[in-house]
Parts: structure tokens; sequence; C-alpha cells
């Protein structure tokens, strides 16, 4: 695969890992402040990212395969990976009839919608996974939709592997996207005023203890990129 491909690629992919990580923090903050939507926006943006991730790196379709061999080849992953799921890689593929055969299927059965808690401890503890449209389990950080449920931690933990090998790589095609920008000196006044008085101490506030997120951005092990 030519170099200038693969780098457009490389680079899709890093955008795809940070869109991630913001929707990790905007389902963290949501959960944090109780904001229902908030978590569900996030959340359905991390499935959305990991979707492209999958189909990128381990394409279903006989166009992309040589594409996705390529990619994989040079971060050195493996056929058999978390992200290489056909739930995950057919997320959003015919989304529309994939809900109107989830209704079909759960038609008379008790089903759970939109729903954020301890599953297995509320009045919702006997659904079946596969009559639950969408909900999320802030304790066993299980995210159901339609029918389907994902480990959150082990998607998140697979994606930051994806997410280092990536960097690296990227890092060696364009070194001056990670040159670190030099802060500005702060400005001084040229002549002061010799009366200005000084500014009033302002009280600290007082930091409330840090709920436990909601997901883990875990921290990737280092992988040796291929040159």
């Amino acid at each position: 695969m030519d170099m200038n491909v693969i780098g457009l690629h490389i680079h899709e992919l890093r955008n795809q890992c940070r869109f991630i990580e913001a929707s990790v923090d905007i389902l963290n903050q949501s959960m944090e402040n109780q904001a229902a939507v908030g978590a569900f926006f996030g959340l359905q943006n991390i499935m959305l990212g990991s979707n492209q991730l999958a189909r990128m790196l381990w394409s279903p379709r006989k166009k992309g395969k040589e594409r996705a061999a390529g990619l994989r080849q040079v971060l050195e992953l493996p056929e058999k990976y978390p992200l290489n799921n056909e739930n995950i890689l057919a997320l959003v593929d015919q989304a529309d009839e994939a809900n109107d055969q989830w209704i079909a299927q759960s038609k008379d059965q008790y089903i759970l919608y939109d729903f954020i808690g301890d599953i297995a401890n509320s009045r919702h503890k006997d659904v079946e996974p596969k009559n639950i449209f969408r909900a999320f389990d802030p304790t066993t950080k299980i995210y159901a939709f339609r029918g389907v449920s994902y480990n959150l931690d082990a998607l998140l933990k697979a994606i930051a592997d994806v997410s280092n090998r990536v960097n690296q790589i990227h890092q060696r095609l364009y070194p001056d996207q990670w040159k670190e920008v030099e802060p500005e000196a702060p400005v001084e006044d040229a002549a002061p005023a010799e009366d200005t008085k000084a500014a009033p101490k302002k009280t600290a506030p007082k930091k409330t203890p840090a709920k436990k997120p909601a997901a883990k951005k875990a921290a990737p092990k280092k992988a040796a990129a291929k040159k």
C-alpha cells in the first residue's frame, strides 16, 4: 500500500480514537450530572467510533479486505481481536430495518428502553437481554443496544491499544504535528501605575469528592509498531 494512502488512513484512525476519548469524557460528565441524554449520547458515539475503527481494520466487505489487512500489518494487529466483532461491524448497517426487526421480535415481551442503573437490583431484573433496546449498567459497565450487550471496559481497553499503535505510526509520519507548542511569555506592562492596588485574595472553593467515572480510559501497553 502506498505510504501516502497509509498516512491518510492512519490520520483518520487517530481521529476516531480521539473522538471516542472525547465521548468517554461526555459519558462520565453526564453520569456525574445524572443527565441520561448526555450519557446515551456519549455511549452512542463510543459505539459509532468503534464501528469506524472495526470496519477500517477488519472490513467485512471484499473490497475493503486488502486495505484492512495492509493497515493491520502496519499496526501489527492480529485478525482475532475484540473489535473484530460482527455486532460492532454491522452496528449501523440498515439501522432502520434492524430497529423494525427488534420491535417485531420483542412484541408482547417485557422490554426495557433507555434505562441507566443496576439492572440486577432493579424491578427490571428479569428482563431478557434480547428485549433491551438501550440501557447502561454502571455497575457491570455493560451497554446494551438493540438486544446486544457490550462490555464497555473491554471495548475501551482494545481501543486504547489500537490508539497507542496508531499514535506511534502517526508520530513517525507526521512528526511536526507532535512538536510541543511553546507557551507564550506573559505580557508585562512597560510602566505599571504606581498607585495600583493589590487585588483582593479570592477564597478557594471547597472541593467535593470526585465520583467514580462510569468508564475508564484504559492505559494502553506500549506496542512495538512496525517500521
